[in-house]
């Protein structure tokens, strides 16, 4: 089976890199828009595939179909065939306003716009088009070409059709969709990430343990198993009478910050940013940096999936 519809990206930073590299890694014609730095994007691009061919995940013949199908322009008349976007430009409400009225003007064949938004709300994304209906948020994980969970976030304007292409897509390109039901921040992943983080920060200040024991207490408990089961399955497993003792005692001493807590911010204020200063909670050289890389892919490259296109993508086709 293969995919029939050319699908654009807009925005050529690394998620909308990631992106075409997913696209045209199952063989769908894939067009990228940026708005600069063209060379360097493609150099993005092929170094995703070189990375993959390196670890033994495709071959050359196979990493050269899939550049086939891939085309990066400047220019939004060249999008005037595609039917699916998926919209990874600046997270600002105006610069996404831009964009679609871009897209509005160009695109007559356009049947949704994903945006890969992880902080505007779909249903505000809608009111600043003029295609209302066909835009819903598509947020998916770093790197998405990698990471399979994509949140599909509709709105109450959104088509059925829109809604159907995008998870189509999706489902072609072998994701996990979750729908969310309901426009919340952070929609589901990045809201129980961050509870976690509120509550490791806390366990930090409070003297209970060093960031190194949290990490250590997390990679060999109970975050393995999550990789297998859910946390609604874990619990109905251990027994929800357990489960509701636990929280009676628990829940009052877990932090309730509604705003950065100091260990965070405190480094913020002296440039201590993480991996791109060298320093966050903790220190960072380029060994560490990449052996960290390298442990961060690991269990997804365990489970790498492709439909690799068997052909060539014909000329003039993308």
């Amino acid at each position: 089976m293969n995919y029939k519809k050319q699908v654009g990206v807009v925005g050529g930073g690394m998620i909308g890199i990631s992106l075409c590299a997913l696209l045209t890694g199952n063989g769908v014609q894939t067009i990228l828009y940026a708005r600069s730095r063209l060379p360097e994007k493609r150099a993005a691009y092929r170094g995703i595939f070189r990375g993959l061919e390196t670890k033994g995940l495709l071959r050359r013949e196979e990493r050269i179909r899939c550049e086939s199908y891939f085309r990066v322009t400047d220019s939004y008349r060249e999008l005037e065939h595609v039917e699916i976007v998926l919209e990874s430009g600046p997270e600002d409400i105006e610069a996404k306003r831009e964009i679609y009225g871009s897209l509005y003007r160009s695109c007559p064949k356009l049947q949704a716009v994903a945006s890969t938004t992880s902080s505007i709300p779909s249903l505000e994304l809608a009111q600043c088009s003029r295609m209302p209906d066909k835009v819903l948020v598509a947020h998916p994980f770093y790197p998405p070409h990698l990471i399979p969970c994509v949140e599909v976030v509709p709105n109450q304007g959104t088509s059925q059709g829109a809604l159907q292409a995008v998870v189509e897509l999706l489902e072609y390109l072998k994701r996990e969709t979750a729908i969310i039901r309901k426009d919340a921040p952070g929609f589901i992943a990045n809201r129980l990430q961050y509870a976690l983080l509120r509550e490791a920060v806390h366990i930090v200040e409070e003297g209970i343990a060093e960031p190194e024991e949290v990490d250590r207490v997390l990679k060999y408990s109970f975050i393995p198993r999550y990789t297998s089961i859910g946390l609604f399955e874990h619990f109905d497993n251990c027994g929800l009478d357990l489960a509701g003792n636990i929280c009676d005692r628990l829940y009052p001493e877990l932090s309730n910050a509604d705003s950065t807590q100091d260990l965070i911010r405190a480094r913020c204020t002296k440039g201590e940013y993480g991996v791109e200063s060298g320093r966050g909670i903790y220190s960072w050289d380029e060994r560490k940096t990449e052996e960290l890389r390298e442990r961060a892919e690991k269990p997804y490259l365990e489970s790498f999936s492709w439909r690799l296109p068997k052909d060539m993508c014909g000329p003039g086709s993308v």
